[in-house]
C-alpha cells in the first residue's frame, strides 16, 4: 500500500509522450495538489503495471469555504522504482462549481528503504491551468514542483520528511500580469501502527504564501487509515492552522476517502 501527498518524479523529456498519453487514458472515464489523506508525500511508489485509485472528498475553510467533491487520483506503477500519476477534483467555491486545475506528475524512487538505510525519492508535478480563473477554480497559470521525500520505519512508528520547492506561474487579470512568490514547502509526518490493518497519521508542515504581504502557513493534520481488504482502505483525517487565530490557514480541513489497487 502507498500513500501518496504529491505524488511524482524525474520525467525523463523522451518519455513524456507515453506518460502523458497513459495519464489522459485514465482521465477519460471520469482530481490537488497534494496527496490523500496527507499533505506530506510518502517514498515507495505503486507495483510495476499496478494501479491505485485514490477517490475522496474535501472540505477546507481558508476565510471561504471550499470543497472537493470528489478528489480523485490516480497512480500508475511503470517500473518496480517509478510511477506516473494524476490528480483532479471538481470544485465548488462560493456559488461557483467545475472543474479544478489538473496536476501530472511522476516519482522515482533512488533508495529503497532497509534495515540501516531511509528510503528516498523525488518526485516532480505540473499544474496546468484548465480550471476557470475568473471563478477561483483554478490558478490561471501552471505551477511546477519539486520535492525530496525521505522514510524510515522502526518497528510500529514511520517516519516521513519532505522539502519542496513550486515554481509559481504568474496568471493575467485584465491583461495585467499578477506577482507572485515562488513556494518552498516541509513537512514531517509520522505513521504509528496499532494493528496490522490500522495506522493512525499525523503531520506538521510549513509553506510560505506565494502572493507577498499574505501570511505564510504552519499547520498540522490528524487522522488515519484502515485497510478493510487486501485491496480497499479507507483513510481521513482533519486538520488546522497551527498559528494564533490559524493565521495562514487553514480554519479547518477535513479529508474522507478509499483507496482501489488493482
Amino acid at each position: 500500500m502507498n500513500q501518496h501527498a504529491v505524488s511524482s518524479t524525474l520525467l525523463y523529456p523522451y518519455n513524456f509522450k507515453l506518460y502523458s498519453t497513459i495519464i489522459f487514458l485514465m482521465l477519460i472515464p471520469e482530481g490537488a495538489y497534494a496527496v490523500p489523506p496527507l499533505v506530506t508525500g510518502d517514498v515507495p511508489t505503486a507495483e510495476k503495471n499496478h494501479v491505485e485509485l485514490f477517490i475522496g472528498t474535501l472540505y477546507q475553510d481558508t476565510g471561504s469555504i471550499e470543497r472537493q467533491i470528489p478528489f480523485t487520483e490516480v497512480v500508475y506503477g511503470i517500473s518496480d522504482r517509478q510511477e506516473v500519476t494524476s490528480e483532479i477534483q471538481y470544485l465548488s467555491i462560493k456559488d461557483n462549481q467545475g472543474l479544478g486545475d489538473i496536476t501530472l506528475g511522476t516519482k522515482y524512487q533512488f533508495l529503497k528503504e532497509s534495515d540501516r538505510f531511509p528510503g528516498i525519492a523525488s518526485s516532480f508535478e505540473v499544474k496546468l491551468p484548465n480550471g476557470n480563473q475568473a471563478k477561483e477554480l483554478g490558478t490561471g497559470a501552471m505551477n511546477y514542483d519539486l520535492r525530496l521525500r525521505s522514510q524510515k520505519t522502526w518497528d510500529w512508528f514511520t517516519a516521513i520528511i519532505n522539502l519542496g520547492y513550486t515554481f509559481v506561474g504568474e496568471p493575467e487579470v485584465n491583461g495585467v500580469r499578477q506577482k507572485r512568490n515562488n513556494i518552498l514547502f516541509s513537512a514531517f509526518a509520522q505513521e504509528f501502527e496499532i494493528h496490522y490493518t490500522t495506522k493512525i497519521l499525523s503531520e506538521i508542515y510549513w509553506r510560505n504564501n506565494d502572493k507577498s504581504g499574505d501570511s505564510d502557513r504552519l499547520a498540522g493534520n490528524i487522522g488515519f487509515k484502515h485497510h478493510l481488504l487486501s485491496h480497499l482502505s479507507v483513510h481521513a483525517t482533519v486538520g488546522k492552522s497551527l498559528r494564533e487565530e490559524n493565521l495562514g490557514g487553514p480554519n479547518l480541513r477535513i479529508y474522507t476517502g478509499i483507496l482501489l489497487e488493482f
